[in-house]
């Protein structure tokens, strides 16, 4: 930790107070247990039951040896009651070096705590990731797992806060008072798994006890049957029979009684809305064979998809709609058709538009809005690098529409996180990319260096020139084709014994169509992309049929099917997950929620290419 955040003439004061402790001490004076730093309650203190955290700082020098050092635990856990983050972290950052192995341990609680009270959010992640649970006290592990979880909940990192919480919910078996003392928990527990992927709730299931396995099917439940209240029903009694450990049904999470009260849009006739003929035709099929395959999926559906032709008058259209006694509406795809439809003040059907929310609308009852836009992509790569803790990202991009705009919301997002504007660069041909890699890690000038010091000493110089060290991600923003370009072109320009430059690009770097040479020189390259075109679990089955029928088409439409498959599957739930935005489905396109507004949000997967293959990963 760098202390240089702290008080210097204090730091002074408390080692040169440790270093002086006599070696024959007092009996130790008995400590409390410790609690969360939401709600951390102060050890007992005796006489000092009402003394101030600076207070009994000052009564420290009273006491010697592995004594004083209790006292001063005491003395950071009434800091830390204080929010008096600063001697909370000076006490306890010193008392990590005692020589005592249970002042130490009875530390780590409080030294986590203090590091969240102080926002040192990455110096509590190591923490914890270097603390495994079974070598914290007992007596200290609800609150070291409750503000484990809080960490991972600042961070906006569902699965490893769920992991804690879901820990935490299990020491209920040897701990009555777990719930008393956290009344928060299973609300908290439910928001986190409400986020969590499929692919990450199947590794929660691994070695899980049977308490946890029932939140686990709790989810499982809620996400299959969310849009049909009778299946529902009934999955919900047989869950509660199954695991009558876990809180009766009218004792779950408010947000789930909230979700379950909710009536979901159970339409019987939904129309479709898409240009099914001109320009945007072959998009429009897409979208089409997308729906029709999840409403075969469906066994004994009463709902029926009725195709439209958007490409005509709104008068004609809506008349149509009367005359087919639609409930439900899917589409429009073009923008100035969505754009139409909402400027309409007698349109009164439940909407999904195939297409993103303009700002300037205000939010409306029943209007959604589903799109495959490319700044969720860059959203979720900003977020990333602030979780890894990356300073000075460099954003590299191809001269186009598309590559320019996640470029720029790239940096928005940066520096709504904080951080100062992005260094960004961007590249139109072969020859100008080499260039500006050169010109960007700066290898160019140690050439040059090397050249003038070789002539002015006599004789061979070895040296190898040397690449900038200040860069600690390059985010690529470019095509399949520039993409296997940039990449050979980093790695030659890169000093072998400098530390491997992590490189990250968008979906729009991915293509299916690769040999082994492309897989190659993709090595260490990391990518966002939709779960239907890594093949995940979830839709392999589906998959499989659609690529015996459409083998031949590219990865645009091949992502449009998919959205038409999510559109379709997100009818019954929308209501509830725009209730909760936290609640996710795991579609095709991604992980989707559905913000206040009615926009849905995407979570793409990651992938990276290594061994000369490409491979799912979770990041971060």
């Amino acid at each position: 930790m760098k202390t240089s955040k702290l008080k210097p003439l204090f730091i002074v004061t408390l080692a040169a107070l440790l270093s002086s402790c006599a070696q024959k001490s007092p009996p130790p004076v008995e400590i409390a247990d410790i609690v969360s730093a939401q709600t951390p309650v102060q050890p007992e203190l005796s006489q000092t039951d009402t003394a101030s955290a600076e207070a009994l700082y000052a009564m420290t020098s009273q006491y010697q040896g592995e004594a004083q050092q209790q006292h001063l635990l005491k003395v950071a856990a009434a800091a830390l009651q204080e929010q008096n983050s600063e001697l909370a972290l000076a006490i306890t950052d010193t008392l990590r070096q005692s020589d005592s192995a249970q002042i130490r341990q009875r530390n780590q609680v409080l030294l986590l705590q203090a590091y969240l009270q102080h926002n040192e959010l990455a110096l509590a992640e190591q923490l914890v990731l270097q603390t495994p649970l079974s070598q914290v006290p007992a007596a200290d592990q609800p609150s070291f797992l409750w503000s484990s979880a809080s960490l991972y909940q600042r961070q906006q990192r569902p699965y490893p806060a769920a992991r804690n919480l879901l820990q935490l919910d299990a020491l209920q078996n040897n701990n009555s008072q777990i719930l008393a003392t956290y009344p928060e928990l299973h609300e908290r527990l439910w928001q986190q798994l409400s986020a969590v992927s499929n692919t990450e709730l199947a590794n929660l299931k691994i070695g899980a006890s049977q308490r946890t396995l029932g939140w686990l099917n709790l989810l499982e439940i809620v996400r299959s049957y969310l849009g049909s209240p009778e299946q529902l029903k009934f999955a919900l009694e047989t869950w509660q029979q199954r695991y009558p450990q876990l809180p009766k049904l009218a004792q779950l999470p408010d947000a789930l009684q909230q979700q379950l009260a909710l009536e979901p849009y159970q339409p019987k006739r939904i129309a479709v809305l898409l240009p099914l003929a001109g320009q945007f035709q072959q998009h429009a099929k897409a979208i089409q064979y997308g729906l029709l395959a999840a409403a075969t999926q469906e066994q004994s559906s009463q709902r029926q998809l009725i195709f439209i032709d958007s490409q005509q008058p709104l008068p004609e259209l809506q008349q149509q709609l009367a005359a087919e006694q639609i409930d439900f509406v899917i589409g429009p795809l073009l923008r100035e058709q969505v754009e139409a439809v909402n400027q309409l003040a007698d349109w009164h059907y439940p909407t999904l538009f195939l297409n993103s929310r303009d700002s300037r609308w205000s939010p409306q009852p029943d209007r959604f809005y589903f799109a495959l836009n490319m700044e969720d992509e860059a959203a979720q790569m900003a977020q990333l690098f602030a979780q890894k803790n990356y300073k000075r990202p460099v954003v590299i991009s191809a001269r186009n529409s598309i590559s320019q705009r996640m470029q720029l919301h790239f940096a928005r997002q940066w520096q709504a996180l904080g951080h100062s504007a992005p260094e960004s660069h961007q590249f139109d041909a072969k020859e100008e990319l080499e260039a500006l890699i050169t010109k960007l890690l700066e290898t160019d000038s140690s050439r040059e260096r090397i050249r003038l010091i070789s002539g002015l000493i006599p004789g061979k110089v070895e040296s190898e020139a040397h690449s900038r060290q200040d860069i600690d991600a390059i985010y690529l923003l470019a095509d399949p084709i520039q993409t296997r370009m940039f990449k050979p072109f980093v790695d030659v320009s890169l000093n072998q014994n400098a530390p491997r430059l992590p490189i990250y690009a968008s979906s729009r770097s991915y293509s299916s169509t690769g040999d082994a040479n492309d897989l190659r020189d993709l090595n260490g390259l990391t990518f966002t992309e939709t779960p239907w075109l890594l093949n995940e679990q979830h839709s392999a089955a589906v998959r499989e049929q659609y690529l015996q029928l459409f083998s031949e088409q590219d990865e645009t439409l091949q992502r449009l099917f998919a959205m038409g498959y999510d559109a379709y599957q997100l009818i019954g739930s929308l209501k509830q997950q725009q209730q909760l935005p936290t609640l996710s489905y795991p579609g095709f396109t991604g992980r989707l929620s559905v913000n206040k507004d009615g926009s849905i949000n995407r979570q793409l997967s990651w992938a990276s290419y290594r061994n000369n293959r490409l491979n799912a990963v979770q990041e971060p």
